[in-house]
């Protein structure tokens, strides 16, 4: 993502596809214009991140804060896919699928809603934990696989917060003593194993991600 047209190109399908989101999808799936931004701002955030090539600026200790913050929306979006049962896709007979259009094209925009930010959201988690190693860690390249694995771990503890707890990103910046109240009420065997999904998610999409590129410079 170091090319400036790249990411202005990434910049201009969120944007596009938020706005669509936003003008065609009617309740009760009309939130995922604002999922969809949620997940977004991570991305962006990482973009200006990488204007920080100083560990002693305050400025990169703020983006990353704040990066931290908000990647956990960009694989909650994965989530949403369970709504699609609010479609009732199945007909009474035999459970075969409808093949009403309009469900599909539900299907269709949550999907590709989903794998952008989950995808785009992965790589700037790459990129991410690969700046921090850097400029901490110059002659260890080798922990930014820890980053990677540290930050996917507290992702999943976002993801379990938003999706269970209903509580956004934003509760922490505004709310930060009742957020941690909140958050130390939920450690369980069952959202322990939940984070660990979440995580191997992340890294298994992390994985795939490098084994393409690792393909492409082999050709």
């Amino acid at each position: 993502m170091k090319h400036p047209s790249l990411r202005w190109l990434i910049r201009l399908y969120f944007w596009i596809l938020i706005i669509l989101l936003a003008i065609f999808v009617k309740a009760p799936y009309d939130f995922m214009a604002f999922n969809t931004f949620l997940g977004y701002l991570p991305i962006e955030i990482g973009f200006k991140l990488r204007r920080f090539n100083d560990r002693r600026a305050l400025a990169f200790w703020l983006g990353l804060f704040f990066w931290v913050i908000f990647y956990p929306n960009a694989p909650y979006v994965t989530t949403d896919l369970f709504h699609l049962s609010w479609l009732h896709p199945h007909t009474s007979v035999n459970g075969i699928l409808k093949t009403t259009p309009v469900i599909w094209l539900i299907f269709a925009m949550m999907v590709v809603c989903a794998l952008s930010c989950l995808i785009l959201g992965t790589l700037s988690l790459e990129k991410t934990a690969q700046q921090l190693t850097a400029l901490t860690t110059p002659h260890h390249p080798g922990i930014k696989n820890c980053w990677i694995i540290i930050f996917s771990l507290v992702a999943g503890v976002g993801i379990y917060i938003g999706r269970f707890l209903r509580l956004h990103s934003i509760y922490l910046l505004f709310t930060p003593s009742w957020f941690f109240r909140q958050l130390l009420g939920i450690w369980s065997g069952q959202m322990i194993e939940f984070v660990l999904i979440m995580a191997g998610m992340q890294l298994l999409t992390y994985w795939l991600l490098k084994l393409f590129q690792w393909g492409n410079q082999t050709n």
